[in-house]
């Protein structure tokens, strides 16, 4: 025989949300004072976060730059500068590796 779960409505799972977000009680309480598990109300809790988060931040929006073309250029242009200047600090240092590493073998 199949267990029997209850089914709750939409509305009923944002007020629950709704008042676990306030903070004036914990998630525990909440579940508690409207009879639901607790990793219910949790589950619910976290798929409100998911949803409020995508919203905030749509692909479109976080792809979407307010930077002219030309301030894009100067910015990519500048980024490039600093990368190829990390570049030839990093190999001079693999450079003294190297010829650490040698002269470490020399001396055994």
């Amino acid at each position: 025989m199949r267990a029997q779960y209850k089914r709750y409505t939409e509305e009923f799972r944002r007020g629950a949300v709704k008042l676990c977000v306030r903070g004036e009680r914990s998630l525990h309480q909440v579940a508690e004072d409207l009879g639901v598990n607790a990793w219910t109300l949790r589950d619910w809790h976290r798929l409100y976060e998911m949803k409020r988060k995508k919203q905030a931040t749509p692909a479109s929006a976080a792809i979407a730059t307010t930077e002219t073309p030309q301030q894009l250029i100067e910015r990519i242009e500048r980024e490039d500068t600093k990368l190829r200047r990390e570049n030839e600090q990093l190999k001079m240092h693999r450079e003294i590796l190297k010829k650490g590493a040698f002269f470490a073998k020399e001396g055994e």
